[in-house]
């Protein structure tokens, strides 16, 4: 190996990536009384758009762990069908869609792959429960669908004003510096509207 395809990965990538990781459980977690409504996959396009695939990858590697441990439910079956499901996020945005910044086109995106996570379900639920596939999407489709709709407002929305943070404070990859003046102007003008 020649060293140009090391992955460099520093103290501060280290604490960023348990931060995000945190986040990613603690919001899933917080939102679990309301069924299939989350953050993940919004959170997950805005990791895999900002630090990249590798990173991302770490974060879900960690967020399935810290998950089936919370809930206790480790399985030979289910967790890599879950480890798979949320892996696919940041495969296919750091691929097919990683030269695409429009926020509409990754909330459609993120809808997509709410339903493509929900179907990594469907061959596990055959095997061990021997629930045929269609059966499984006639039960499931409701809950895909309030997750693919919360995703897909959740990106539409909260993508910009976080994507912006983390240009602000210099967290990910940086397209170019204009991203950065932009955000400075768009901040001084809003502080000089609220002063006036």
């Amino acid at each position: 190996m020649d060293g140009k395809n090391k992955i460099k990965m520093t103290v501060l990538d280290m604490a960023l990536i348990a931060m995000f990781s945190a986040i990613l459980l603690i919001q899933e977690e917080a939102l679990t009384f309301i069924p299939n409504v989350q953050l993940t996959v919004f959170l997950l396009v805005l990791y895999s758009k900002r630090l990249g695939f590798v990173k991302t990858s770490i974060i879900v590697i960690i967020h399935v762990f810290l998950d089936n441990l919370v809930m206790s439910s480790f399985s030979l079956v289910w967790t890599p069908a879950m480890f798979v499901g949320w892996l696919l996020i940041p495969l296919v945005i750091c691929t097919v869609f990683r030269k695409v910044e429009n926020f509409i086109v990754l909330a459609i995106a993120g809808a997509i792959l709410s339903f493509t996570y929900c179907w990594c379900y469907i061959l596990p639920n055959y095997l061990v429960m021997h629930i045929m596939p269609l059966k499984y999407l006639e039960g499931d489709i409701l809950f895909e669908c309030i997750l693919a709709l919360s995703s897909f407002v959740s990106i539409l929305f909260l993508y910009i004003p976080c994507k912006m943070i983390f240009i602000k404070f210099r967290i990910g990859k940086i397209d170019n510096e204009e991203e950065l003046i932009d955000y400075d102007a768009i901040i001084d003008e809003e502080i000089k509207n609220e002063n006036s």
